[in-house]
C-alpha cells in the first residue's frame, strides 16, 4: 500500500543554526524554552512564514526526555517535583507552547512516533478534507540521557514540512515501512530527499511519483 502526497518547504533546524524565526517570540518567553523546543518551534515558524495549514502533527519518539529524567530524580530524592517542570515535560508540551506563544488555534496532535508515522497521521487527516487542505508536520528529536541503555548517538534536530494530497511528488510505502527500524527512519528519508536523482529510498520506504 502506497500513500501519495506532496511534500514541500522542508526545513531542518540543528543546534548550531541561528534560530532566527524565534525572534518572533518575546525574549523573556524565548529564554524559558528548552533547546529541543527552540529547534521545533524554529522549524515550524520557518515553514509557516509563507503559508497557512489546516492541521499540525507534532511527532517525536522520545520528546523532551531529559526533563522527565529530572522529575524522576527529584522523586527518588524524596523531593516534590516542580509543577512547572512537569507541565513542560509531557509529550504535547512543545505543541502547547507553540499554540500559546503564537496565538495559533490550528487543530493539532502530538504523537510518540517516527517521521513516517507522523506522515501517516497527516495523510489520514487530509483524506477527510477538501483537496486544497494542507498539514504541517514537525518532527523533532534529542538524544535520550545516557542513564538509559540502547543509546542512539545523533545531534538534536527538528524537521518541518507541509504536506498535501494535490499533485503528489512522493509516496510512502507502508509495506516496506515495516522493515525499517525506528532509529533508521530519519536517515532513510533524508538520504532520499537530498538526492533528487533517486527514484526510491534505500529500503523502498519512499518513492518518487
Amino acid at each position: 500500500m502506497k500513500l501519495q502526497l506532496q511534500v514541500e518547504q522542508l526545513f531542518k533546524s540543528v543546534a548550531l543554526n541561528n534560530l532566527h524565526a524565534l525572534e518572533k517570540i518575546p525574549a523573556m518567553q524565548r529564554r524559558r524554552l528548552s533547546p529541543l523546543a527552540k529547534l521545533a518551534l524554529n522549524s515550524a515558524l520557518n515553514v509557516l512564514s509563507n503559508d497557512k495549514v489546516d492541521y499540525i502533527v507534532w511527532g517525536s519518539r522520545f520528546g523532551d526526555e531529559a526533563k522527565t529524567l529530572t522529575i524522576l530524580q527529584d522523586v527518588l530524592r524524596g523531593e516534590i517535583p516542580s509543577p512547572t517542570q512537569f507541565s513542560v515535560s509531557v509529550h504535547n508540551a512543545i505543541s502547547g507552547l507553540y499554540s500559546i506563544l503564537n496565538k495559533d488555534r490550528t487543530r493539532s496532535t502530538s504523537l510518540s512516533a517516527t517521521l513516517p508515522e507522523a506522515v501517516i497521521e497527516a495523510y489520514a487527516f487530509l483524506k477527510t478534507q477538501p483537496l486544497s487542505s494542507k498539514a504541517l508536520i514537525v518532527y523533532y528529536e534529542a538524544p535520550i540521557p545516557n542513564v538509559y541503555s540502547d543509546l542512539e548517538t545523533f545531534e538534536s534536530f527538528a524537521v518541518a514540512c507541509i504536506v498535501s494530497l494535490d499533485q503528489p511528488n512522493i509516496s510512502l510505502n507502508i509495506n516496506q515501512l515495516m522493515t525499517l527500524e525506528p532509529s533508521e527512519s530519519m536517515a532513510e528519508f533524508e538520504s532520499f530527499w537530498g538526492n533528487k536523482t533517486l527514484l526510491q529510498s534505500d529500503k523502498g520506504v519512499w518513492v518518487r511519483c
